[in-house]
């Protein structure tokens, strides 16, 4: 296995295992640098789908660099210090939203008008996905996931319990409260980055604040200094005061979360279609655990696209859409259900005897209900520290809800 340093650890797949290089193969002569956030076991699950590229194209050489485990939080500044320095991959795996823009605005990454009408991308996926990685008019991006994230829990837990899933806030503090008054927690975070928590934090904004306002927020249109924001975080202290979260969680990291609702000492996690694969990877019984969408008066929930882009400096745009356009076509997709759970690409979807969750959250993904996009992806990458700041401020009591409200907005403002 062979290691360098990029950042954080960077790991070059292979074939004779997982997390080794892939050795060259005698014929091929451009090699394609994939960069991408997996971790181990999406690494051994793409590992069958790049010997398929490979012996299908063996003019090209794929290699794998991924920063793991860090998400929203690390990987943006890997990328930036990559291009900066003249050696980007040729593509690489990006959320949607504010997260990519400070790639396009830069002209950082390439614009894949073309490349969408030669390799027929334009009826490969869903309207909705292509207009949300577009920004004025013009497309940088090819659509990988829709991905929405709920609440999932433990059945035996709540069946142990007399408990159902919930149809309004109120309904899930009472919840939260019975799990405390037997000695259980109501939910598990990762507090480590910030994201993990932004997602309970995101959850009450847009129960507070209404879908109007939480989108007017989001743009920066409205203030967050207002009575709703200040509710929301006054919930978060709330549940952390109330001990309905497992506590010490700031430094947790948010795949070890998972730990105290496999133990049966917390009932929830706030997670997304990617967490069934997680459960079989982590040898636990699929079947004991459901998920439901945090109840809010505007029935929205929250979803978001991710990408595949291509740097405007790749050394190999060409050998970057061939892999792009190969691993989202429906025909290749299918090989592999359970590396393209959660496809953008129409026509895939999942084996629901084998993937009951992915298929509700199929059937929640292609309906029409609303959205609302993770603050991080609304956010720029300087202001979500700023509201990582504040959300983490108010847990570990360094800030009242009222000064984290203000402080967001005071940086917003900083910020125009």
């Amino acid at each position: 296995m062979k290691l360098t340093q990029l950042g954080t650890t960077k790991l070059l797949l292979g074939t004779a295992a997982s997390l080794m290089m892939l050795a060259a193969n005698a014929e091929a002569q451009e090699k394609i640098r994939f960069f991408t956030i997996f971790d181990a076991t999406q690494v051994e699950l793409w590992t069958p789908v790049i010997e398929a590229f490979e012996a299908a194209n063996p003019e090209y050489e794929v290699e794998l660099e991924t920063v793991a485990g860090s998400g929203a939080a690390v990987y943006p500044d890997v990328l930036r210090t990559s291009m900066a320095s003249g050696d980007p991959a040729d593509v690489f795996f990006m959320w949607g939203g504010s997260i990519a823009q400070p790639f396009i605005d830069a002209g950082q990454v390439k614009e894949l008008s073309a490349e969408y009408d030669a390799h027929g991308w334009n009826d490969r996926f869903p309207p909705w996905i292509r207009d949300r990685l577009s920004s004025d008019g013009k497309i940088y991006g090819v659509p990988y996931h829709a991905r929405g994230m709920g609440i999932w829990y433990r059945k035996d837990m709540f069946e142990e319990f007399g408990l159902s899933e919930p149809a309004s806030y109120e309904e899930l503090e009472g919840m939260c409260q019975t799990l405390a008054d037997n000695g259980k927690y109501c939910a598990s975070f990762g507090g480590k980055f910030g994201w993990h928590t932004m997602r309970l934090v995101d959850y009450f904004l847009e129960d507070t604040c209404g879908a109007e306002v939480h989108d007017a927020i989001n743009a920066r249109t409205d203030t967050w200094d207002q009575p709703c924001v200040v509710e929301a975080f006054a919930r978060l202290q709330k549940w952390v005061d109330n001990k309905w979260l497992v506590p010490d969680f700031l430094t947790v990291a948010p795949n070890d979360a998972r730990m105290p609702m496999y133990l049966g000492d917390a009932a929830m996690v706030y997670e997304g279609p990617w967490f069934e694969r997680v459960l079989a990877a982590d040898e636990q019984d699929s079947s004991n655990f459901e998920f439901f969408l945090p109840p809010t008066p505007s029935g929205r929930y929250h979803a978001f696209p991710e990408q595949w882009m291509i740097p405007a400096g790749a050394a190999n745009p060409t050998g970057a859409a061939v892999f792009v356009d190969w691993i989202t076509d429906a025909e290749n997709q299918v090989n592999w259900p359970a590396t393209f759970a959660g496809s953008a690409t129409i026509g895939v979807t999942p084996d629901c005897g084998e993937q009951p969750h992915g298929c509700k959250w199929a059937e929640i993904l292609g309906s029409d209900r609303g959205t609302y996009p993770p603050t991080d992806q609304a956010f720029s990458k300087e202001l979500i520290d700023s509201f990582f700041e504040a959300q983490d401020s108010v847990v570990a009591g360094r800030m009242t809800p009222e000064e984290a409200a203000a402080l967001i907005q005071k940086r917003v403002e900083a910020a125009m």
